[in-house]
């Protein structure tokens, strides 16, 4: 079974990961555009975040960089903590970056009537099409041949009456 990599932030799934660092440089590029003063305090807000949210369980490879990263957050989440970083710095900027990395910060979206994010965990399982036990529910005999009948594993010989 395959593992779906999930966001630490939003418990979303994350299905071509970039990681932070990528992410990360592409800010800084354009914050030495646009505001240079503020690099600094963004390396800092980086590494804080790449600390607080880095978990040696949960390892991803960069599909940009190709490198295995331990801290796995969605682009939608990063640039969303880095303009809210950004916003009491300079609104007029977050504006802007707001524009540029077009996560759709300020409103609902294309479709405002459907709600899209859904903060309950995803949970990707196969589906059970054998019992693990190989015993009948209702005789309490082993089978190899089991068949579920009603949320029930029954075997051939019940099945039949």
């Amino acid at each position: 079974m395959e593992e779906t990599v999930i966001c630490k932030l939003c418990l979303e799934p994350i299905f071509n990961f970039i990681c932070i660092d990528c992410l990360g440089g592409t800010v800084k590029r354009w914050l030495t555009l646009v505001k240079p003063k503020l690099l600094k305090g963004f390396s800092k807000f980086h590494e804080q975040l790449f600390n607080y949210f880095s978990s040696f369980e949960n390892q991803e490879r960069c599909m940009k960089c190709n490198n295995v990263i331990d801290t796995v957050i969605c682009p939608y989440c990063y640039e969303k903590e880095v303009f809210w970083w950004l916003f009491p710095k300079d609104v007029k900027l977050s504006n802007m970056f707001a524009k540029l990395f077009n996560f759709d910060f300020f409103g609902p979206g294309y479709l405002p009537t459907i709600k899209t994010r859904n903060l309950e965990p995803i949970v990707i399982v196969d589906k059970k099409n054998k019992s693990d036990l190989n015993i009948c529910e209702n005789c309490g005999q082993v089978s190899d041949n089991l068949k579920k009948e009603n949320e029930s594993w029954f075997c051939e010989t019940c099945i039949e009456m």
